[in-house]
């Protein structure tokens, strides 16, 4: 396997400095692999910007993944169509953008609106149902572009609190049978498994097949080898297990304040040091620990 580190770790620097800079950050914490949000040029479909960061990417043999998040109201759940297209289109560009990069994966949240407003209206079995049906026509038809440029689709699995269409593993393994596109998987994130699965290890085993992409976190946020009860080996192994050989990204947030903070819920600072030199030990401790858990050297 790879491991690697999420952009969200980088808090604000990542919003002021140049991609160029870093991904040479990135580069010194040991990481094979760097999840970021697909850039602008992506998404406009800027082949010349695409190829610049092509290049920049292979000069530091860092593997790209993606993230991905729907502009404010933009939802492929909703009822009104104007809306549902834009966010259909907003996708498939991030995805052409992915394939002309050269990139293979894109994960998150690709489902719907986040976080979910559970007020329009309030969530009833019904309305679940509604919704997923059409989020399984909506992904049956976005998969024909992520199967044009060799793209996976990973639906992530998320709490109760953020999202009410995917909790489990196996709402996930459903939605991906219906959806019936090897470019359809999952995104198993630790940090999630945490709250809403029994036994974090067996439903990983479950997941056999259905595995895209895996993200680690403990359960308060900072980078693996900080928590007691949760027991890195036995997740490690249970991943192993189903034959899971790609990408393994941490994804932990340590600053209180901004926009990303209140998204996080971050409401303290999980360390005293939060300056980027820092957050770059941080992430090097945290990718050799888990590479060690993981059974990687």
């Amino acid at each position: 396997m790879k491991y690697g580190i999420h952009f969200g770790h980088w808090g604000n620097y990542y919003d002021v400095q140049s991609i160029e800079k870093t991904i040479g950050q990135i580069k010194q914490t040991g990481a094979d692999s760097f999840e970021f949000f697909p850039t602008a040029a992506m998404l406009e479909g800027d082949k010349k910007g695409i190829y610049e960061l092509r290049a920049l990417l292979k000069e530091y043999e860092m593997e790209p993944i993606f993230t991905f998040g729907y502009p404010q109201d933009w939802d492929i759940l909703s009822e009104d169509i104007l809306v549902r297209e834009k966010a259909i289109r907003y996708l498939e560009k991030a995805i052409e953008g992915i394939g002309i990069l050269g990139g293979k994966k894109i994960g998150g949240i690709l489902y719907g609106n986040w976080p979910a407003d559970y007020t329009r209206p309030p969530i009833e079995p019904e309305e679940k149902e509604k919704r997923t049906q059409r989020c399984v026509k909506v992904l049956k038809r976005v998969v024909k572009t992520a199967e044009m440029y060799d793209v996976t689709l990973s639906l992530e699995i998320v709490n109760r609190f953020e999202h009410f269409l995917i909790n489990t593993v196996e709402e996930g393994k459903s939605i991906c049978d219906r959806v019936d596109s090897k470019y359809c998987k999952l995104l198993l994130d630790c940090f999630h498994m945490n709250i809403e699965e029994d036994d974090i290890a067996q439903s990983i085993r479950n997941a056999k097949g259905y595995i895209g992409h895996f993200h680690v976190s403990e359960p308060n946020r900072k980078v693996p080898n900080r928590c007691s009860h949760i027991n890195w080996i036995e997740i490690g192994n249970a991943l192993r297990e189903t034959g899971y050989e790609e990408t393994v990204i941490l994804e932990p947030f340590y600053k209180f304040g901004g926009k990303q903070g209140h998204d996080m819920r971050m409401w303290r600072d999980l360390d005293t040091d939060l300056s980027v030199e820092h957050r770059i030990l941080l992430a090097k401790q945290g990718i050799r620990y888990i590479r060690e858990k993981f059974g990687g050297i």
